[in-house]
């Protein structure tokens, strides 16, 4: 079979489309092969989704983490025991503890040891030799000290003083970490709790790591691991971590974490800063925790008390219920490695490859649009260091939001022809972007802005007519613009930069009190849709309703193909259940083809009126008709 080569001379340019105003999409004869190849490389995209799915369903079981210290606090301010006082919390969920590392002075609080300034020491016992800079650490109950030999580089100098022996510190050994208070860790345990361990650091410290408890999680404190500056000591912290699972605390990157999860993997955990707790309504708090849950895989979730009982038994009960709703489980977390199959994913990524090359050959001028199908490789590669499964994944996220609209833009029922596209887009994305590092959050999905912009850019280089590139720029340089066109183009970038703004957990536009409380109400009772598909889905349709006059159309579509990209956006969010993010989809969805047809029906009577009353629309003729 003879291939004839792609046309050397531009051929003329079709008119617009006399209902839409849209510019008509140019036919390449690859269509049909190209999307064939597209739809046989969703089998192993759906496998690899349906693999997924089962794991995450899997691992819904979540321990509800009481910070022990803050739990004794609130206790003694009410006169209670801290144990009854968590079986009281053990009722309405909680069913975990977070225990920290002992330190000296807490063996003083409990009547073991005692730690004195010299300063203090020398007031007392004036006649005596203690050095006011120094610091002394005697035993109350036998033998206290004797555990401490061998446990610091820092050694002490031992002197008898007032009648009684005493270790003499340059430092306060009162914050020295002095390993687990095993007592209460097996009091806990053997209740039926999961505990987790909280290990301070100290440069002073020897053997880190060597006497801590068994238990399945361990909790870092600070911004750093025992031995991240160090790589012998971290080498050391690893090795004693043995099974135990590090926490990957949400918001709080740890240095040398990385380090301790090769091999082991992490469990994500979420808490919040106590001083912002308290500003917030337990129901609020309830709130987060259950988001966290559900939306983002923590399966560690880390409470504080509030400063009343009331107040903390309206947030826990609140948080169970919200739990529950969702299906989630109280009980001990089960962490494996997710682990897709290598071998599908490469014939996954034919599917990407072909819908970006079949958006070049769309393009009425081709060779135009394979350089920009071929740059728009390179960067998604580059932007990924080259690794092939992220940077694919990459390319199915701005490829299949612009494919159904470069393809498809005459009637109304299009807008579905391009959602299907969309949906296969997803498959692609979760078979190529989901790995054990991206489910755990840990390795965030790069080039994630341009999800929303490069497919705007692909759609819009169809607009152009099948002419010479100097002659359009031409024709738009001796475009009469009227303060009309002017007031339309700027409230369109006002809308694009607020639904690209808008993005993202904590988005660059701020939100209002009114729509904060809408949100959670929204969130607590159904998963919440994301605005720029509720917006953008509309738009679309308005826009290929065939009512608008101009240039309306060509940007209604391009606000659509940015609700279509939201689409893959939402996906790109590995940490979320497939699930999640598909009933968001299709919230979303739902909601936006609901809004489109009403707008429709809005736009045709307004038109009428208009027509009859007012003269006419400019430009027009006769009455709107929409393609459906």
């Amino acid at each position: 079979m003879t291939v004839s080569p792609l046309p050397t001379r531009p051929q003329p340019t079709p008119p617009p489309d006399p209902v839409t105003h849209l510019p008509p999409p140019t036919r390449s004869r690859w269509t049909g092969p190209l999307l064939g190849v597209t739809l046989l490389s969703l089998l192993p995209a759906l496998w690899l989704a349906y693999e997924r799915v089962r794991y995450e369903e899997s691992h819904k079981a979540v321990a509800v983490v009481m910070d022990y210290p803050e739990l004794k606090s609130q206790a003694d301010r009410y006169g209670r025991d801290p144990l009854e006082l968590l079986a009281d919390y053990r009722e309405l969920g909680v069913n975990g503890v977070a225990v920290y590392e002992d330190v000296l002075g807490g063996w003083q609080n409990r009547g073991e040891v005692f730690v004195k300034s010299g300063a203090d020491l020398l007031a007392q016992y004036p006649g005596e030799a203690f050095a006011p800079g120094k610091f002394y650490l005697s035993e109350v109950r036998p033998g206290a000290l004797a555990a401490l030999e061998g446990r610091f580089s820092i050694q002490p100098r031992s002197v008898t003083l007032a009648g009684r022996e005493w270790q003499e510190w340059n430092i306060n050994p009162a914050y020295l970490p002095v390993g687990p208070d095993n007592a209460l860790i097996d009091t806990l345990k053997s209740q039926g709790y999961t505990v987790i361990y909280r290990p301070y650091d100290n440069e002073a410290l020897l053997n880190v790591g060597a006497d801590w408890p068994e238990v399945p999680f361990i909790a870092f404190n600070g911004t750093e691991v025992p031995g991240a500056r160090d790589p012998q000591r971290l080498e050391q912290v690893n090795a004693a971590l043995g099974d135990r699972l590090p926490a990957l605390i949400e918001a709080t990157p740890q240095r040398g974490l990385g380090t301790l999860m090769e091999g082991r993997g992490a469990v994500r955990m979420f808490s919040l800063n106590a001083q912002w707790q308290q500003n917030l309504r337990p129901e609020e708090t309830a709130s987060k925790y259950a988001l966290a849950a559900r939306e983002r895989t923590h399966r560690l979730l880390y409470v504080r008390p509030y400063p009343t009982i009331t107040e903390t038994e309206t947030f826990l009960g609140r948080t169970s219920e919200l739990l529950g709703r969702a299906g989630i489980t109280l009980a001990q977390p089960r962490v494996d490695a997710f682990a897709p199959n290598t071998a599908l994913r490469w014939l996954t990524m034919l599917g990407p490859l072909a819908a970006l090359l079949l958006i070049g050959l769309s393009y009425p001028l081709p060779r135009l649009g394979l350089l920009v199908a071929g740059l728009a490789l390179l960067g998604a590669l580059g932007l990924n260091r080259f690794e092939p499964f992220g940077g694919m994944a990459l390319v199915a996220s701005i490829a299949f939001p612009a494919l159904g609209f470069v393809l498809w833009r005459s009637r109304v029922t299009h807008w579905f022809t391009a959602t299907a596209l969309s949906l296969a887009g997803v498959l692609f994305v979760s078979a190529l972007g989901a790995n054990p590092q991206s489910m755990l959050g840990l390795e965030p999905f790069r080039g994630v802005g341009l999800t929303l912009i490069a497919p705007l850019a692909l759609v819009l280089g169809s607009y152009l007519p099948r002419q010479d590139l100097r002659q359009t720029a031409a024709d738009l340089y001796r475009r009469p613009i009227s303060m009309g066109d002017i007031v339309v183009m700027g409230l369109a970038l006002v809308a694009f930069a607020v639904m690209f703004l808008r993005r993202g957990n904590t988005s660059a536009v701020g939100v209002s009190d009114a729509e904060a409380r809408i949100r959670q109400e929204v969130q607590d009772s159904i998963i919440r849709p994301r605005f720029k598909e509720v917006l953008g889905h509309p738009l679309a349709l308005l826009g290929l309703s065939g009512g608008l006059p101009g240039y309306f159309p060509g940007l209604l579509l391009l606000g659509g193909v940015m609700g279509q990209a939201s689409i893959l956006n939402t996906f790109a969010h590995f940490h979320t259940p497939l699930l999640i993010s598909a009933t968001r989809m299709f919230i979303g969805l739902g909601v936006g083809l609901a809004l489109g047809y009403a707008l429709i029906f809005a736009l045709r009577w307004g038109l009428q009126l208009w027509e009859t009353h007012g003269g006419g629309l400019p430009e027009r003729s006769g009455r709107s008709e929409v393609r459906s």
